[in-house]
């Protein structure tokens, strides 16, 4: 039996698994940021139509924050499908990681409860950014000189992977003047991402088969 540390490996599966988890709690404590209206029976025929319409924001914010976390869900299992295998730095970058992930629920209630402060608009993004920034890194690791991935791997994969953060990081920091013009429009514009991303995954696909 080996005595070296460097001999003891660590394998993939516990942390695909800790991760998904981590990952399914944020979404589920999501909906918990939408709380069902607390009207009289008399008077839900009157008013609940209009309580569930301010809730318009609550519910916007939801889906842009379940579908962000899916993003990022999506970037996880793609760099550990690249990575061949994992050591201690990259494995504490992972916990940085789901961190900030677990966080994700508090943002978007600050948001989705006060839909027209500016303040909590721009702290929403710069949660979302830092996980993007993270998220960079751990690609950028796991990346340099081959560290933790095949040098078979195809550099325009590495490329596409990195390029797809990188926009969303921009697209972040350009809702942030928008919001201090008009905070509806910068809200509705981070929905842009989803054409981005399709539009760079079609680009670098297309790049890789040159």
């Amino acid at each position: 039996m080996s005595s070296k540390l460097s001999d003891y490996t660590i394998t993939t599966a516990r942390l695909v698994s800790f991760s998904d988890g981590v990952f399914a709690i944020a979404v589920t404590l999501l909906v918990f940021n939408l709380k069902v209206p607390q009207i009289s029976p008399a008077d839900a025929h009157l008013l609940l139509p209009q309580m569930i319409k301010h809730m318009l924001p609550n519910f916007t914010t939801y889906v842009l924050s379940f579908l962000l976390i899916a993003i990022y869900w999506t970037f996880h299992h793609r760099i550990l499908n690249v990575v061949t295998h994992i050591d201690t730095t990259f494995l504490w970058l992972n916990i940085c990681y789901l961190l900030l992930i677990s966080f994700i629920p508090f943002p978007a209630a600050l948001f989705g409860s006060y839909p027209n402060e500016t303040f909590s608009f721009i702290f929403y993004i710069l949660s979302m950014i830092l996980v993007n920034v993270v998220t960079m890194m751990m690609l950028a690791y796991a990346s340099y000189k081959n560290r933790l991935i095949s040098k078979e791997l195809p550099g325009a994969i590495v490329k596409y992977l990195f390029y797809r953060q990188f926009t969303t990081v921009l697209i972040f920091l350009l809702s942030i003047p928008l919001a201090l013009y008009k905070l509806q429009i910068a809200q509705y514009c981070l929905f842009i991402l989803f054409p981005v991303h399709w539009f760079t995954r079609k680009y670098f696909r297309k790049y890789a088969e040159k």
